[in-house]
This record gives C-alpha cells, structure tokens and sequence, in this order.
C-alpha cells in the first residue's frame, strides 16, 4: 500500500475538518446542546420514527395516535429556529461529504469498470 494515499487521505479529513460547513455544524451542535428539551423533543422524535418503521417493517398496523405523536413532535421541533439552524448545518456537512465522494468515485470509475 502506498503511504502517499494514506497520508492524503488525511489531509483530505483535516480539510473537511477544517470546512465551513464542518464548523457550521459544530456551532449548530453547540446551540443544540444548550437547549436539552429540543435535545429531548429530536430524542423522541428519533424513537417515534423508530416505532413506525418497526411496525411497517413487520407489516403491522400503525395506529393513529402513533402517527399523530411523530406529527406533534416534528411540528415542535420545526417551530424552533435553533433545530432549524441545525438541521440546515447537517444538510450541508453532508451534501459536501457527498460531493467529496462523488469526485472521487467519477476519479475512480475506470479502474472499477474493468
């Protein structure tokens, strides 16, 4: 294995690291942290959305109060401007991960191709 890549591949994490849009989730994170029931509320979120899916996934029926909880606690965090703010900074962190990606898949398609 060639050191060079390794140490390139390092280079590339710090830039990531480095990025705005890194920096802009880290700040977000931060915000995030200083509001523990928004914390909370996306914790709940997170399990509601789990239920459903278990329910779905074993072709379950999923009750109407189950959707409506999912519902009231996503209308409570879209009302917060903090998980807004935190969720565009995710939207971003990862659409550069992905365009990180994509360049070198598109570097890397001719020698998977054969």
């Amino acid at each position: 294995m060639d050191p060079t890549i390794v140490e390139l591949a390092g280079k590339l994490g710090k830039a990531i690291a480095q990025s705005q849009e890194a920096a802009g989730l880290r700040a977000a994170r931060q915000e995030m942290d200083k509001h523990p029931e928004l914390k909370k509320l996306l914790e709940d979120y997170r399990a509601q959305a789990d239920r459903i899916g278990d329910l779905e996934a074993q072709n379950k029926p999923v009750e109407v109060d189950d959707k409506r909880k999912l519902r009231d606690v996503h209308e409570k965090l879209m009302a917060s401007e903090v998980f807004k703010r935190y969720t565009a900074a995710q939207v971003d962190y990862v659409d550069l991960i992905r365009k990180v990606s994509d360049a070198m898949r598109g570097e890397l398609t001719q020698t998977e191709q054969d």
